[in-house]
């Protein structure tokens, strides 16, 4: 058994704490460099070839709306001429 009250035990625990919280750290920091440069890069990308270009609206989507300007055009129905009248 390990007496919990001896302090160099408490210490090698704390550093090893410290060690792993760092390891953790470094590991994170860098993930998210990666995933900044990723993105700086699609946004250059865009830029570059201009957003219009990509569509990224999803296929439902677009389904939809389709449906939509068909029933709003069905909806629409054609005036009678005006006619006028000179008096």
């Amino acid at each position: 058994l390990v007496d919990r009250d001896d302090a160099s035990w408490r210490d090698e625990v704390q550093q090893n704490f410290l060690e792993c919280k760092e390891d953790t750290c470094a590991v994170l920091e860098n993930e998210i460099e990666n995933r900044i440069e990723e993105l700086l890069n699609d946004k250059d990308l865009l830029q570059k070839y201009g957003s219009e270009k990509f569509d990224i609206t999803p296929p439902e989507k677009k389904k939809r709306e389709r449906k939509e300007k068909k029933v709003e055009e069905e909806k629409k129905e054609p005036e009678p001429e005006k006619k006028k009248f000179d008096m």
